[in-house]
């Protein structure tokens, strides 16, 4: 790209220096005009090249943090969330329901979620915690009836939002009503 700024430059000074020699000003002016424009271009593609954001790359980005485990270890049985001690197996068929939600902070800003309501407790994970990607795409692989289209519904005063993922289906799991 700097070479092809370079001749552009060399060309545009020669015409400069020899405008008079060519037998057309307007063969003159179609050089300096076409000079211009590689300079422009040049010029505008040397100084944003640093966004490298193609499909590829987005792709590629996305795949990893899929495979990443992050605070997460996963079994056939369920999973375990390193940040808390002692480590606790929260099982798949423990859980009882699946929030997605969103609360405002400060302003604009939201900070946003998993809410997992398990048969013996309760856990948030922040959209930000790492390994959050592949822990969704496990829930949504071992739970069955995922709502993607499910309304949200503001919960609060506050602003907070929650949107019904999943619900477990007690009759499904065998346990009748009695």
């Amino acid at each position: 790209m700097k070479t092809t700024i370079a001749i552009s430059c060399i060309i545009l000074m020669l015409v400069f220096f020899n405008y008079p020699a060519f037998d057309s000003e307007g063969i003159s002016y179609l050089i300096i005009f076409s000079c211009f424009v590689v300079l422009c271009f040049s010029s505008a593609k040397l100084y944003t090249s640093n966004d490298k954001e193609d499909y590829d790359s987005v792709e590629k980005k996305g795949n990893q943090l899929e495979k990443f485990d992050g605070d997460f270890q996963y079994t056939s049985n369920g999973f375990y969330n390193k940040q808390k001690k002692p480590l606790e197996l929260i099982k798949w068929d423990e859980i009882v329901s699946v929030h997605a939600f969103s609360i405002p902070v400060l302003g604009d800003d939201k900070q946003s979620g998993l809410e997992i309501i398990t048969d013996k407790g309760h856990y948030e994970f922040d959209r930000d915690a790492p390994g959050i990607e592949k822990l969704t795409n496990q829930l949504y692989d071992h739970l069955p009836d995922w709502n993607l289209n499910a309304p949200t519904i503001r919960v609060n005063n506050y602003g907070l939002e929650k949107t019904k993922l999943y619900e477990r289906n007690d009759v499904e799991r065998g346990e009748t009503e009695g």
